[in-house]
């Protein structure tokens, strides 16, 4: 853990480069969406580096974010309110090649105070705190981070690029999982290719993480104790942080079309000393279109060290392999559409994946929740999605049961989590014309027990019996 000096220097730092970056853009730069390439890229035309540098062009995104939590009984409730956003400088291509730096920051409007446990349940807040840094609840301001830093590479034909440095990834296991003030980043080299015929390739090796809720770099063994551990399967507090090495994730994947509507993709991430993770996924249809279906199948094996024998030292112990099968019928008649999904995870072992990496790839997923952590699950969902009935307005309403192993097996239940329902309406609107770049969103959930499971107020706080509502303004150029 870095010193709260050294936080502020590296800050200082960020901060100074960014100010250099805006100092020096020239006025009226051309404003292009993330991956969009440039109008002028030395693979089509000659120029010189200092060119290139000169004619780069800014990006950036401002956010607030506004979230409650009501808990049912004599437990806390919570809210917070914070202010941040990203500025980031992007060169124009040279030869292929294109830089990219970019900083974040975020600050506290209002909100809780975030330090001090439930006087009843004696824990601390589990969502709010999210909006800053997790590690320290008493940093809420002046919070700074380096987002981006990369350098990469697109082919002429942009069938392959290429990622060395800090990134955003977007993969059914390592993900942004946007849901706070920055999302989840990765550090590491990555590089996909379509071929000719439709075949895409997608991969690489990643060192290091910076999970959202965070304002620091973890190396990728480090990045698996910031959030809370939970129990091993013993029922002890979770140790393996103290002994766990790891050279970092090297996941691959490929997805193959086998006809104009059916896909198959396949993905395997390896994490070294830890554990291997394939799944294995069909899609059927056309996804804006009439009907479709989609089935995934997720496999987890330990991988051997001198601590995977101990179940208090090891992540994913010898024998507590893990399988777990996902599916979805869809149906879009036009505007509106449904989708019904099934979720298993078998009693073999419970399903994990550092919360600090990602959401569950699961189709059962719903905010707010994760089924990561457990075994011997079944859960089903039903979401119902009316998109540009006014246009840009998008409006989901989502109902979930998940049933779950008894809280007191720790084997197949690391968090304690109790059989429950969710209830949720998801609405999100993107302004068009003079307030293009614009975005509003509103989330409200409640989430009670599936049924009298006579929980204690520990058992029960920010899990069940609760509301939560998100309130989220973007606005991004």
């Amino acid at each position: 853990m870095l010193l709260d000096r050294d936080n502020r220097t590296r800050a200082v730092r960020i901060g100074l480069v960014i100010a250099l970056l805006s100092a020096f853009a020239p006025p009226g730069m051309a404003q292009h969406a993330e991956q969009d390439l440039p109008q002028a890229d030395s693979t089509q035309e000659q120029s010189h580096l200092y060119e290139i540098m000169k004619k780069g062009e800014l990006d950036g995104r401002f956010r607030q974010y506004n979230m409650a939590t009501v808990n049912d009984g004599a437990p806390s409730d919570f809210y917070a309110i914070a202010f941040g956003g990203t500025l980031g400088f992007t060169s124009q291509r040279w030869h292929g090649v294109q830089f990219k730096l970019s900083g974040g920051y975020t600050f506290q409007l209002a909100g809780s105070d975030l330090t001090v446990p439930d006087a009843v349940a004696g824990l601390y807040n589990r969502y709010e705190i999210g909006l800053y840094d997790v590690t320290d609840p008493r940093r809420t301001n002046d919070l700074a981070y380096l987002h981006e830093f990369q350098l990469n590479y697109a082919s002429q034909s942009a069938r392959t690029t290429a990622v060395f440095g800090k990134q955003e990834l977007n993969t059914p296991f390592l993900n942004l999982q946007d849901g706070r003030m920055h999302p989840t980043l990765f550090e590491g080299a990555w590089v996909k290719h379509r071929t000719s015929i439709g075949t895409s390739f997608e991969g690489g090796w990643l060192y290091r993480v910076a999970p959202r809720g965070t304002s620091n770099w973890y190396l990728i063994d480090e990045s698996t104790q910031i959030y809370s551990a939970g129990r091993n399967i013993l029922g002890q507090p979770t140790a393996h942080g103290e002994y766990q090495r790891s050279a970092g994730i090297f996941a691959a994947s490929v997805k193959q079309p086998v006809t104009k509507r059916v896909s198959i993709t396949v993905w395997d991430v390896l994490v070294e000393n830890m554990f291997n993770t394939a799944l294995l996924q069909l899609d059927a249809g056309h996804r804006d279109q009439g009907v479709s279906i989609s089935a995934q199948a997720v496999q987890q094996t330990p991988l051997a060290s001198h601590h995977t024998n101990d179940p208090e030292q090891a992540y994913m112990p010898t024998g507590e392999d893990a399988t777990a099968f996902s599916a979805r019928l869809r149906h879009v008649p036009g505007k509106f559409r449904w989708q019904l999904n099934y979720t298993r995870i078998t009693a073999h072992g419970r399903y994990l994946m550092p919360r600090e990496w990602g959401r569950d790839p699961f189709f059962t997923f719903l905010p707010r929740e994760r089924n990561e952590g457990l075994g011997d699950v079944h859960a089903g969902t039903l979401n119902l999605i009316l998109k540009d009935a006014v246009k840009g307005l998008r409006v989901e309403a989502d109902a979930g049961a998940y049933w779950l192993p008894a809280i007191s097996d720790a084997r197949l239940n690391k968090y304690a989590m109790p059989s429950y329902a969710q209830f949720a309406v998801n609405t999100q609107y993107q302004f068009t014309g003079g307030w293009k770049g614009l975005a509003v969103q509103l989330l409200y959930l409640v989430k009670l027990p599936l049924y009298d499971q006579d929980l204690t107020a520990k058992q029960a706080f920010n899990k069940v019996d609760m509301h939560h509502a998100d309130l989220v303004i973007n606005y991004s150029f």
